[in-house]
């Protein structure tokens, strides 16, 4: 690898650490998300396996802060364009999709994590509406039905697949919109989403 090239590859994930840093920073300023493990510090924690044994690492991993902990994968988009967004999303739900099956068939039992996709930049402003509905999923595993494994497509798991999918788009100016480290240890001190020793 020439210096060039290693240098350009040391900025594009120095740029995409600090996409993921923002995006954390501002899902966590909700106070309905807590997301400690982040794929440049800990592979292990930000992996899911799929139903053909690919492997996928998402970029920041951690928990919606309900009655009970759900856990939540977060792919980051640093985008400035459209790019192609649409094309990956559709990968990022048959992943999704492939993960879950695989877990359920690895544990007997289904962990109820939910995958959110937060973008900079908005994108299939056409398919907008539909993104996260059963029928653009089932789309999207036919695409990319290599995640099936062979496998028949769970009816039941897909009618339940659209309150595990998100889409946000964030732009950098709601950085000042954010609740500053202190007044999130404030906040949590009273709401105690996280219990008492947060």
């Amino acid at each position: 690898m020439s210096s060039i090239t290693a240098m350009a590859a040391e900025e594009t994930q120095m740029l995409g650490l600090k996409g993921v840093y923002e995006i954390k920073q501002w899902l966590e300023s909700t106070t309905h998300i807590r997301l400690p493990f982040n794929v440049y510090e800990n592979q292990a924690a930000c992996t899911v396996n799929c139903l053909n044994s690919e492997v996928k690492r998402f970029d920041i991993y951690g928990h919606l802060l309900r009655k009970s902990p759900v856990p939540l994968v977060v792919e980051a988009k640093r985008y400035t364009t459209p790019g192609h967004q649409g094309t990956e999303f559709r990968k990022f739900l048959a992943i999704a999709y492939s993960s879950i099956v695989k877990s359920i068939k690895d544990n007997g039992a289904d962990d109820r994590r939910e995958f959110m996709w937060v973008t900079f930049h908005p994108f299939s402003q056409g398919d907008w509406p539909d993104l996260l509905s059963k029928a653009y999923l089932r789309e999207a595993l036919k695409v990319h039905s290599g995640y099936l494994a062979g496998e028949e497509i769970d009816e039941e798991l897909i009618d339940g697949m659209p309150d595990r999918l998100w889409v946000l788009v964030y732009h950098s100016k709601q950085k000042s919109l954010l609740l500053t480290r202190e007044e999130l240890l404030l906040a949590h001190s009273v709401l105690k989403r996280e219990g008492e020793g947060w």
